[in-house]
């Protein structure tokens, strides 16, 4: 009875990828139809280019641009149906609604998990979360040495948080919250900043903690250097709110755009054969997907929003341990 309820886990598992791969690569054509009215070259792309997320929209601030974006569920399906001062409100906001989205359903998820756990009996999930947090937690120990457990649920929730941020714009109709600078990345850069800040002043006292940016002077020649050191290192600090969010925006910004455009050019290279082929009959395209250039890319994109997160964590996880006492710090690692 086991061998044949797993051979049937197995299959169904099989058959969910199988369909899966299917909506990834080739959309539901039924989204392809959904904006009626193209206004421009840019917008008739958006109305029936993108047969994965329903449509690709070249879109910015005051107006529209050369950089693709995938429709997302809420400007591109719920906003068309609401007032056009909702609407607004939902475009302005669409970066803090998935990250609180996401925030909300993780909360949810972990808040179900804790209510079954067992020491004897793990569920899959369970086993599933305690491999991830055990694996970070081995790397924060790492860098940081015993004392890492005081930091583990920040820095654990830092990295479930963006990467599944990261993944749901891989999503039909999703978006990822981290393709966002102002909104979302800049914000994580600054709480981490603050955070870190926090743990300096607390484990090394004031004094302690712009004697570290002075560079630890001893000597009297040290002091005389410290002059130069301490700007520089108060610099250093402001920048790296900066260089995180910046780095993970880029990154996760650059593979949305690369997607969309394997969408568009997708379909403008089915358009061109099907023209070709039906010898110009234009009846048909609300029906033909295009031709899935982007299905490559979400194998690229599953690897990159998953380094990106991590990068993100141990740059989080080296500003820590960088501003804990030497000598602690050193004995952690000694040992």
């Amino acid at each position: 009875m086991r061998r044949t309820s797993d051979l049937n886990m197995s299959r169904l598992a099989i058959v969910a990828l199988a369909l899966g791969v299917a909506l990834l690569a080739f959309g539901d054509t039924a989204l392809a139809q959904h904006d009626e009215h193209p206004t421009d070259a840019h917008t008739e792309v958006a109305a029936h280019g993108d047969t994965e997320h329903g449509e690709a929209d070249a879109h910015a601030e005051g107006g529209h641009s050369s950089i693709p974006h995938l429709q997302n569920l809420l400007t591109g399906w719920i906003a068309p149906l609401l007032p056009d001062s909702v609407a607004h409100g939902l475009e302005e906001f669409l970066n803090p609604i998935y990250s609180l989205g996401v925030a909300l359903l993780l909360s949810l998820f972990f808040i179900s998990l804790s209510k079954k756990l067992s020491s004897r009996f793990p569920g899959r999930a369970q086993m599933a979360a305690e491999m991830i947090f055990g694996g970070l937690y081995g790397m924060f120990e790492a860098i940081i040495g015993p004392t890492a457990r005081r930091y583990t649920p920040y820095l654990g929730t830092l990295f479930v948080f963006i990467l599944v941020n990261n993944l749901v714009g891989m999503l039909p109709l999703g978006h990822s919250a981290t393709s966002s600078f102002s909104h979302t990345t800049f914000a994580l850069g600054i709480l981490t900043f603050l955070y870190v800040q926090g743990i300096a002043i607390k484990e090394n006292g004031i004094l302690g903690y712009l004697h570290h940016l002075a560079g630890s002077p001893k000597t009297g020649m040290d002091w005389g250097f410290s002059i130069l050191l301490f700007p520089l290192h108060v610099l250093g600090e402001l920048i790296k709110p900066l260089s995180l969010g910046l780095r993970l925006f880029g990154n996760i910004f650059g593979e949305e755009t690369l997607v969309a455009t394997m969408v568009i050019l997708g379909y403008l290279l089915m358009k061109a054969i099907g023209g070709i082929v039906m010898d110009g009959d234009a009846a048909i395209w609300g029906f033909l997907p295009g031709i899935p250039l982007q299905l490559p890319f979400y194998f690229l994109g599953l690897l990159s929003s998953t380094i990106q997160a991590l990068v993100f964590t141990l740059l989080s996880t080296v500003y820590i341990a960088l501003f804990l006492p030497h000598g602690d710090h050193a004995e952690a690692h000694g040992h």
